[in-house]
Formats: C-alpha cells, structure tokens, sequence
C-alpha cells in the first residue's frame, strides 16, 4: 500500500513494507501515529538518551551506582 510516512523504518519508496501480515494489515497509511510503525525519529531519540545516560552514569562512584540501581529496580516492580 502506499504510504507517506518518512519516518517509518518500513517505508520504502512511498511504500508499506511491513515485516509480518499482521502488522500490513494494522498499518494505517500516511499517519504517524500509525499502530505498526516503528519511527525513525523516535529511534534516534532513544539512542542520544542512552548515550547521554551512559554518559552521566560514567562519573558516578559506586555507592551512587548502586542508590541508582536500586531506584531502577523499584520502579519496576
């Protein structure tokens, strides 16, 4: 199907290219906010904000490693 969603990772030459059928046929052309895209943008968002964690994380000592650690653990649960 044709779609005009340049941020989907499955959009390729204006076209719908879905790994599975499912999602095929989920998908709702020309949206962004479409139900099986996976966004590019969204992608690189994630990256810089690991990177920038990783970054923070670095200089830490580890009494503060493991107080953060802890807080990870607890949201989890």
């Amino acid at each position: 199907m044709e779609c005009t969603n340049k941020y989907c990772l499955f959009n390729y030459f204006e076209q719908c290219c879905h790994e599975s059928e499912e999602g095929y046929k989920k998908a709702i052309p020309n949206e962004l906010d479409c139900p099986s895209s996976l966004r590019m943008d969204f992608e690189q968002q994630l990256y810089n904000l690991a990177d920038e964690c990783e970054r923070l994380l670095r200089y830490r000592n580890m009494k503060e490693l493991i107080e953060i650690r802890k807080f990870i653990k607890s949201q989890r649960n």
